[in-house]
């Protein structure tokens, strides 16, 4: 007989929903950050930026997406590799995949506003070389830690990582070059 539980549908989506909040609460904290950085920066040019709602939806949508991603046989490539390797791996491809949907996102809306998929293309596209690349910059950088905190918990097991962060540990040994 086996030693493994059967899982329920009710326990894997309490499971999926939590992981879809920690994204979502690290996503709309660096989101948010940066919708503040963007206020102070335009107050000082004497324009107004209140974002915010922009910065949780589009958080939101990202967790679902990094969700989506995590499903795809192809995200799963590298896993038995090095953890750096499916980490840098993971982050490209939660980026790319991130990308798309915005491309999709965008034709969607031009969509529904009667307006023809290339005016999306172009509206991309008009905010200019440099922003984008910033875009792209700061969302591998903001994927990175998360990546690699999802990679290492992936590797230590499940709940292992939440049980390193919110459990009381036993005190180090005396003679621990770690303990003070």
């Amino acid at each position: 007989m086996s030693d493994i539980m059967p899982i329920h549908k009710h326990e894997v989506a309490i499971r999926e929903g939590e992981k879809m909040l920690a994204i979502f609460l690290y996503l709309s904290l660096f989101f948010c950050s940066f919708t503040i950085y963007r206020r102070l920066v335009m107050n000082e040019m004497g324009l107004a930026y209140y974002h915010y709602g922009a910065a949780l939806l589009k958080a939101i949508v990202l967790a679902k997406v990094i969700l989506l991603g995590q499903l795809t046989r192809i995200s799963r490539r590298l896993d038995d590799r090095p953890l750096i390797v499916p980490t840098l791996y993971k982050v490209v491809f939660f980026a790319l995949f991130t990308l798309v949907f915005e491309i999709v996102e965008h034709a969607v809306a031009a969509l529904i506003h009667g307006k023809p998929v290339s005016d999306a293309f172009q509206e991309i596209i008009s905010v200019g070389r440099d922003e984008l690349l910033a875009r792209t910059l700061v969302i591998l950088i903001v994927f990175l830690p998360m990546v690699a905190f999802m990679e290492i918990g992936r590797t230590l097991g499940e709940r292992g990582l939440q049980h390193l962060f919110l459990k009381k540990r036993p005190p180090a040994p005396s003679g621990d070059p770690g303990a003070t």
